[in-house]
């Protein structure tokens, strides 16, 4: 994403879009992430049975059209906020396709599972990805249309269509 107000610009002063301890914060984050990760590997049993499997599932395919409702919503009202719903999407179908092939007890449930996920998840996701730059895209290059005028102290002027 296009940082606003770079060095370059003679006009935008440098903004940072969140402060400045995030990113260590996110980095200890990740850090910490990685010893935990091998402690499941090693302490997880192999199979389990558990309660609730279907409400797990159908909660999560809930929670899956709900952002595919929305991204459509924004996209309909042409709405910069789909980008958010768009990312969180493309998460949600990577998910959804890993949980269905790791889950599936093999064979042709296995099957469907990776069908599924090459045919139809992994597809939207590249979809739902490429949604999210082109409207990342579309910002950058109005902003640096902005800050053009505001270089050339170019006036603002309201159009009005006549009906």
């Amino acid at each position: 994403m296009v940082e606003v107000g770079e060095e370059t610009s003679p006009v935008l002063p440098r903004i940072r879009p969140v402060p400045w301890w995030i990113a260590p914060v996110f980095a200890l984050l990740a850090l910490v992430t990685a010893p935990w990760t091998v402690y499941l590997a090693v302490t997880l049993p192999q199979d389990i049975r558990t309660r609730n499997y279907r409400i797990a599932w159908v909660g999560f395919d809930i929670g899956l059209m709900v952002l595919l409702l929305l991204t459509a919503i924004l996209a309909y009202r042409g709405q910069r906020h789909m980008v958010m719903t768009a990312t969180a999407t493309a998460t949600a179908l990577v998910i959804d396709a890993w949980f269905d092939m790791v889950t599936s007890p093999g064979g042709d449930e296995l099957i469907v599972a990776v069908a599924t996920a090459l045919c139809g998840e992994l597809p939207l996701t590249v979809l739902c990805l490429w949604i999210a730059l082109q409207v990342d895209r579309l910002i950058a290059r109005r902003l640096a249309q902005l800050e053009r005028r505001a270089a050339r102290g170019t006036r603002w002027r309201l159009r009005y269509r006549r009906r």
